[in-house]
């Protein structure tokens, strides 16, 4: 019979050993040790021989003849360190060892080590309950245990100056890391793993019974609906055309009837039918009727009136029509021979046949809109590149002219022989192809209407050209480029002028004729008053007040017009007229002959101031 631990721990105290707390881990070790103990006692003694030298002090061979201790395994692990389980593969308790003497004289040194031993077990529990605490809270952490290192337990056999310095470096429990809270999700995760494992059984029995529940509803409402058709009348309806809209037993022909008519609107809308066949008529009906099984007491002829007066007792009612045997509709149940409804069933096959032509009727449209669209874009892009290249070439057009007369001109100065001026008609044909006459026409005629009019350096007039009069243009501004025989001299600075100093040909003392044009005196986009135009004309006598003289002012639109009393006046007015800055304009002046000059003010002919 095994001891219990009260005579265990008796049995040892008597042989001497000190015996520390019996727990489970311990009691196989202590007994263990106690048989051997007991067994060390009934053998005899053997007498061991022992050499000591003579330097050796007193205290030191007492030390070394008294008796050696025994030492105490206790173990950390959780599992059961007895022989009959064999430790878990790779599992490396942590072992301690307690000092048991082999005297079997107990002394108060012996008492007061027992206390000392019971002191550190306790201490040493309180670190293993401590320790389980710890793996509790980081297994609620979710951290896994091989990131787990739980707090060392170390139990030295005696206080040592050592371990008291090694557990006064040990930093308190509140300093230690605390394991990581747990999120929301986790939490709640596991509040329902917890409430499933308590309910499962609950949750799936009710969820048996709601499946059952709507499986035995919906076989009702079914069977309700296709009562008429699943289970034949045993008897013949009784309704009559008078009591048609009274009579309940009309319902499911109604519907029978409907459900019939729709789906052959939906097949003649689908195409699978001839339009013709869309009216359905009362032989086709009857068959369809006594195949349902709805079937009259009095016989088809009275179910057919019975189905039509029903119809059209139904008050607002308007999915089916009654239709008379010439396909006109009728309102009288005797004239009645087709029924028909205004709306269709469609199959899947026929859903799906008009998607796909709505589908290819909106893609069809979308790509003749984007064509559309591109294509006014392209034409609006050829548009606009057909009008840049036009001003393009007008405006190479204009300058070739320019060039053109200004070569001319300087050509004249070089060798006076040479004339001043160039036929417009010859200008044409030297910059224009004979085959693209026709093509630049509006370009030329816009061309030659700026030059001739909008042009200020250049002037138009008519010449004698081999005994013809042609019209000509002629440079009276030349470039500023110097020429060999073209004398400079430099313009004098205008007092409304800027003070930009430039050197320009200056032409002779005697101007081509004794009238002027000028522009820019006036602004096109505004109306002219008379406080204005008195306000030009002092302007003009004040800058030509060294001329003499001015015979005629003329205002013609927005351009003024001045006749002098001879070229040599007209010449010195261009000088000061013309690029003068007025009122931030700058004044044009151009040469205009008499002729043209009376003939928008006749009375300058006779004018003498």
């Amino acid at each position: 019979m095994p001891l219990t631990d009260q005579q265990l721990r008796q049995e040892l105290i008597q042989l001497g050993e000190t015996v520390p707390p019996i727990t489970q881990r311990n009691r196989e070790q202590l007994r263990a040790r106690l048989e051997a103990l007991q067994t060390r006692s009934r053998s005899p003694p053997r007498t061991l021989t022992t050499r000591t030298r003579s330097t050796t002090s007193p205290s030191r061979a007492a030390a070394r003849s008294r008796p050696g201790r025994r030492l105490i395994e206790l173990s950390d692990s959780e599992t059961d360190t007895s022989p009959s389980r064999s430790p878990s593969r790779g599992a490396k308790p942590t072992t301690r060892s307690i000092a048991v003497g082999r005297d079997t004289h107990t002394s108060p040194r012996a008492t007061s080590d027992v206390e000392e031993s019971i002191a550190r077990h306790r201490r040493e529990i309180q670190q293993l309950i401590n320790s389980a605490r710890d793996r509790t809270r980081a297994a609620h952490a979710n951290i896994s245990s091989s990131n787990y290192e739980p707090s060392p337990i170390t139990t030295p056999l005696r206080p040592t100056a050592t371990s008291t310095s090694i557990r006064s470096r040990q930093p308190p429990r509140s300093e230690l890391a605390k394991p990581k809270e747990p999120s929301w999700f986790n939490r709640t995760g596991k509040r329902i793993q917890s409430f499933w494992k308590v309910n499962r059984d609950v949750i799936l029995n009710v969820l048996k019974m709601a499946f059952i529940g709507i499986l035995l509803g919906g076989g009702l409402i079914v069977l309700k609906k296709k009562a008429h058709e699943i289970i034949p009348h045993s008897r013949g309806i009784t309704c009559t055309p008078q009591n048609a809209t009274q009579c309940d037993e009309m319902i499911p022909v109604y519907d029978a009837v409907k459900q019939y008519l729709e789906i052959r609107t939906g097949e003649v809308e689908c195409g699978m039918r001839k339009k013709s066949e869309r009216y359905v008529p009362e032989r086709e009906i009857n068959q369809y009727l006594d195949k349902k099984g709805f079937k009259f007491e009095n016989g088809p002829e009275e179910r057919w009136k019975t189905l039509v007066a029903y119809i059209l007792g139904r008050e607002g009612d308007h999915e089916l029509s009654i239709w008379s045997s010439d396909n006109a509709p009728t309102g009288d149940y005797n004239n009645a021979a087709k029924l028909s409804s205004e709306e269709g069933k469609y199959s899947l096959t026929c859903r799906l046949q008009k998607s796909a032509q709505s589908i290819m009727r909106n893609l069809a449209w979308l790509s003749l809109g984007t064509s559309g669209f591109l294509a006014l874009g392209w034409l609006w892009k050829r548009r606009h590149n057909q009008f840049e290249e036009r001003e393009k070439t007008y405006k190479d057009l204009t300058q070739k002219i320019i060039d053109l007369l200004e070569e001319q001109y300087d050509e004249h100065l070089r060798n006076p022989e040479t004339d001043p001026w160039v036929a417009i008609n010859h200008i044409r044909d030297m910059l224009i192809p004979t085959h693209e006459r026709q093509k630049l026409k509006e370009l030329w005629e816009r061309a030659k209407k700026q030059i001739s009019e909008r042009e200020s350096r250049v002037r138009a007039e008519s010449q004698l050209i081999h005994g013809e009069e042609h019209d000509v243009w002629r440079w009276i501004q030349p470039r500023s480029s110097s020429s060999p025989s073209s004398p400079r001299k430099k313009r004098p600075e205008s007092p409304h002028g800027t003070n930009e100093d430039s050197y320009v040909y200056m032409p002779p003392d005697v101007g081509l004729t004794q009238c002027l044009k000028l522009r820019n005196f006036f602004d096109s986009d505004t109306m002219v008053d008379d406080d204005e135009i008195d306000l030009v004309i002092d302007s003009i006598r004040n800058r030509c007040a060294t001329v003499h003289r001015i015979e005629h002012i003329g205002i013609y639109s927005v351009y003024v017009y001045l006749k002098f009393s001879s070229k040599e006046a007209a010449s010195k007015g261009f000088h000061l007229l013309n690029n003068w800055k007025y009122h931030g304009r700058e004044i044009i002046a151009k040469y205009l002959r008499l002729e043209r000059y009376h003939e928008h003010f006749p009375e300058a002919i006779s004018s003498n101031n």
